[in-house]
């Protein structure tokens, strides 16, 4: 799972989307739908994800309110899957957000959905997508390249973590969703240095369980691998 933003800002906070921002994000949501089989808005998968979502923006709102924060045009995120294994998500900058079918069959509750989803949520809010930066590209998907940016990695990372301290998710799913990413040999270092600020910042918050409601199970059943549908 890259977790990575599709375009990179130089790090500065913004208040709202840059004119770059909203025009790379609707060239790569149409680049999207023309190559990948999406799954419908409306489907339980998507509507799970999105009813997380719906209940993350009210709460950063609330107790995060004061920051200075990237936040989608008119406000909106819009979270969609993708019909395809492997396991990774895709930020388009906007608020739009894309995610695979193999997320699902990678975590193992809920909380671990929602860690994946502040992350992403959190590339924006920290403005991750104003410029085009090619230097750290690892590879395409499809038409359009995949960034991955350790520093962005991080800090959208101790973001999320923040988020989630507000929720009724254990922030330290989202080292649990580090841990699992699949990663080539070449990005295992970068994933090591992610779990270690992870685990620092974690060092002192108390761990609390949190078990897989009976809807996540429902839906997560869809997604074993007899089940799965392929690109």
């Amino acid at each position: 799972m890259t977790l990575a933003a599709v375009f990179l800002c130089q790090g500065q906070i913004v208040a709202a989307p840059c004119e770059r921002e909203i025009i790379n994000a609707q060239k790569i949501s149409a680049r999207i739908v023309q190559e990948w089989p999406l799954r419908p808005a409306q489907d339980n998968p998507t509507r799970y994800v999105q009813q997380i979502v719906d209940r993350l923006v009210p709460v950063i709102k609330l107790n995060m309110g004061t920051r200075n924060f990237n936040w989608p045009l008119a406000g909106k995120w819009r979270f969609l899957l993708i019909r395809d294994q492997s396991v990774n998500a895709y930020s388009a900058g906007n608020g739009q957000v894309y995610l695979t079918d193999g997320i699902y069959a990678s975590i193992d509750s809920e909380a671990e959905l929602a860690a994946i989803i502040a992350h992403e949520m959190a590339h924006g809010l920290t403005g991750h997508f104003c410029t085009r930066d090619e230097k750290h590209a690892i590879h395409r998907i499809g038409a359009f390249t995949q960034v991955m940016d350790i520093g962005k990695e991080m800090e959208a990372d101790a973001l999320a973590v923040e988020i989630l301290q507000h929720t009724e998710y254990p922030p330290h799913a989202m080292l649990a969703v580090v841990n699992k990413l699949p990663v080539p040999k070449e990005g295992l270092k970068q994933k090591a240095l992610r779990v270690e600020a992870l685990e620092r910042q974690l060092k002192y918050l108390q761990v609390h369980s949190f078990s897989a409601s009976s809807e996540f199970r429902r839906i997560r059943q869809e997604f074993k691998p007899s089940n799965a549908l392929h690109k």
